[in-house]
């Protein structure tokens, strides 16, 4: 895989914040009355400055504009900022959690209880107050504790479902009009994305997924075949620097960990597969569940060293985890979307099949996770303690 240039300097911005974080001037510096970002900034104009003067000279341009962004990094961790707002923030952040609780009393009055509307309520409105510690112990040992943290996987789900229920195909018959259609279209499923965002908290993981498919959507609309890694290494840049603290966050590092390692593993290995798998209509299931397992276990790859250094834990079952996870979370946000709508309209008999429905795969999801956490050795734990 032939890796993106930007990556060195995406490499340089981290490690400049994770300097800046645990630096401090000589006692003899700070007599002058200066600071770190007050250095830092002076360094990356100077290195600007010098590396178009050198512009000619492009390996010591190349290190120049390095030793920039290194310094911007610096910058940006150690200088008091004040928080990114928007306008009329707190009227958004107001109405949009007024929302989240209707939602979350509408699955009650739609008859989920128990364990079940615990997890439906987490999966798809990030509200883990009423995960009890049991159940949350229990998605700890099986490995699956990552479906209560909106994330890509979430984001992603509502996608596919967005690309699925929009009229792509109705744009074919209008012309010169269909770019214009399409554009539309993708701002319609870039807004529809963000309003989700919103409504569950905007917090970092979700963030850098709907960042992600932001540029991805953007980049197709235009008539380009985005590469995925250029687009994870120019999101990783962009949040950090708008929140440089991000980066300590660890939401946020097992989410660009997870996609980093699909990104690197999952094409080739898949590709692999694909070339030595039959085709037919009757290995089409084989297929999905394969592509399942692949795509989980990838991300289990990614996200397992910081697991076991932040939480202590190696799932040892992950791959039987990983297998129908993935499926069944898919199945359970579409059913509470189809609740939800069925809710807001008159279809009372239709609301209680979905929610019966809906009830029944949570309940098989947990127990499935419990049986799992149940067997011998289902995790290590005390790991880097």
């Amino acid at each position: 895989m032939k890796f993106p240039p930007s990556l060195i300097l995406c490499m340089a911005l981290i490690a400049g914040i994770i300097l800046g974080e645990h630096m401090a001037l000589p006692n003899g510096v700070l007599s002058y009355g200066t600071s770190i970002s007050a250095v830092s900034a002076c360094v990356a104009l100077a290195a600007l400055f010098l590396s178009a003067l050198l512009r000619r000279y492009g390996r010591v341009a190349t290190a120049f504009i390095i030793v920039a962004v290194f310094s911007l990094g610096v910058f940006l961790i150690k200088s008091e900022r004040n928080t990114y707002t928007v306008p009329y923030e707190d009227s958004i952040v107001s109405f949009m959690n007024e929302k989240r609780k209707e939602l979350i009393d509408t699955y009650r009055q739609c008859g989920l209880e128990d364990d079940e509307y615990a997890v439906v309520t987490a999966m798809t409105l990030g509200e883990r107050t009423h995960v009890s510690s049991d159940l949350k112990e229990t998605y700890n040992v099986s490995g699956a504790s990552h479906v209560f943290a909106l994330s890509g996987m979430h984001l992603g789900i509502i996608y596919a479902l967005l690309a699925m229920l929009l009229p792509w195909r109705m744009t074919a018959h209008l012309g010169r009009m269909r770019r214009l259609a399409q554009f539309l279209l993708a701002m319609l499923m870039v807004f529809t994305l963000w309003a989700y965002v919103m409504l569950v908290g905007a917090h970092p993981s979700i963030m850098r997924a709907a960042v992600m498919l932001t540029v991805y959507t953007m980049a197709r609309r235009l008539s380009r075949r985005p590469d995925g890694l250029s687009v994870l290494v120019f999101t990783l840049m962009l949040l950090l620097v708008i929140w440089p603290e991000w980066l300590f966050d660890v939401g946020f590092q097992m989410s660009f960990m997870a996609v980093t390692s699909i990104t690197l593993l999952y094409v080739p290995v898949n590709r692999w597969l694909t070339e030595r798998m039959p085709y037919g209509w009757k290995y089409a299931v084989p297929r999905l569940l394969l592509r399942t397992m692949l795509i989980s276990t990838c991300a289990q790859i990614g996200v397992a060293p910081l697991i076991a250094l932040y939480f202590h834990r190696f799932s040892t079952y992950f791959l039987l985890t990983n297998l129908p996870v993935p499926l069944l979370a898919a199945l359970i946000i579409y059913l509470a979307i189809l609740l939800l709508v069925c809710a807001v309209l008159p279809f009372t008999s239709l609301t209680a099949i979905v929610a019966w429905a809906l009830q029944h795969v949570t309940a098989y999801l947990n127990r499935y996770l419990a049986w799992i956490a149940s067997l011998p050795q289902a995790s290590f734990d005390d790991i880097y303690k």
